[in-house]
């Protein structure tokens, strides 16, 4: 007849579980460390967009202040404030940054395109 010590069953199953465990918290490390990783490269990614977006606010900013004066030029020559020749030199003044952004963003959308290809 066998017998079982019930001491030793339950110090047997004990072990079991801590093997299973162990392998457990093995997998739970892997995948942890796959997404570290990921979390770090969402990061990068994160850090050059937040680069590019206070530049562009930075240059629309400017062209929103050059946009502002000539309106408000344009306003007090319409009032008879001021006289038009200087209004549309204003104008003119404005419209130079804003091309200049809207060919910077042409330039750059090109470029990508061709690195795309």
């Amino acid at each position: 007849m066998i017998t079982i010590n019930v001491k030793s069953a339950l110090i047997c199953v004990l072990f079991i579980a801590v093997i299973v465990l162990v392998i457990y918290l093995i997998i739970i490390a892997k995948n942890l460390v796959k997404t570290i990783k990921e979390t770090n490269k969402i990061l990068t990614d994160a850090a050059v967009i937040s680069k590019i977006a206070a530049e562009k606010t930075v240059q629309v900013e400017s062209i929103v202040d050059d946009v502002q004066a000539a309106v408000s030029d344009l306003s007090k020559a319409v009032r008879g404030e001021q006289n038009l020749v200087s209004t549309l030199s204003n104008i003119i003044k404005a419209l130079g940054p804003m091309i200049a952004f809207l060919r910077k963003d042409d330039d750059e959308k090109t470029a990508s395109a061709k690195k795309c290809k």
